[in-house]
């Protein structure tokens, strides 16, 4: 068993480093009143379900142009998702529309209502809502 225990002390550290850095990433950076510097404030808000809610915001540049749209999806009141840019498509494109991005908001959400668990977003679930026409 001596032999196996630095083998699982490495597997257990590599585990726990890329968990880390899974979680420690999904907000991105903050600034100094706590909000990613390519958001804006809040637009609109979808009706909370099971504690859960979806809110679009208006993604800007660093000088302020606006960009397109993006969501998050609050459970219980907590910031869980934060989605600047349209998922599964290859670049860092944020929606086009703010509808569009509320669509794929409350789509999302009724993935982890179903799943009980964070979703993943499938191009061909994009194209089924409409979104890559």
């Amino acid at each position: 068993m001596t032999f196996y225990r630095p083998f699982f002390l490495s597997f257990n550290f590599a585990l726990f480093f890329f968990a880390f850095l899974l979680f420690s990433s999904c907000e991105g950076p903050k600034h100094k009143n706590g909000e990613s510097p390519q958001s804006n404030t809040d637009s609109s808000t979808s009706a909370p379900s099971n504690g859960m809610e979806v809110k679009t915001f208006e993604v800007k540049d660093s000088v302020g142009r606006s960009q397109g749209w993006g969501y998050d999806i609050y459970v219980n009141g907590k910031k869980t998702i934060h989605q600047p840019i349209i998922p599964a498509v290859p670049g860092n494109n944020p929606f086009k529309t703010e509808s569009d991005a509320q669509k794929v908001g409350l789509f999302a959400m009724d993935k982890m209502l179903k799943q009980g668990s964070l979703p993943t977003i499938l191009i061909k679930e994009l194209d089924s809502l409409g979104l890559l026409k």
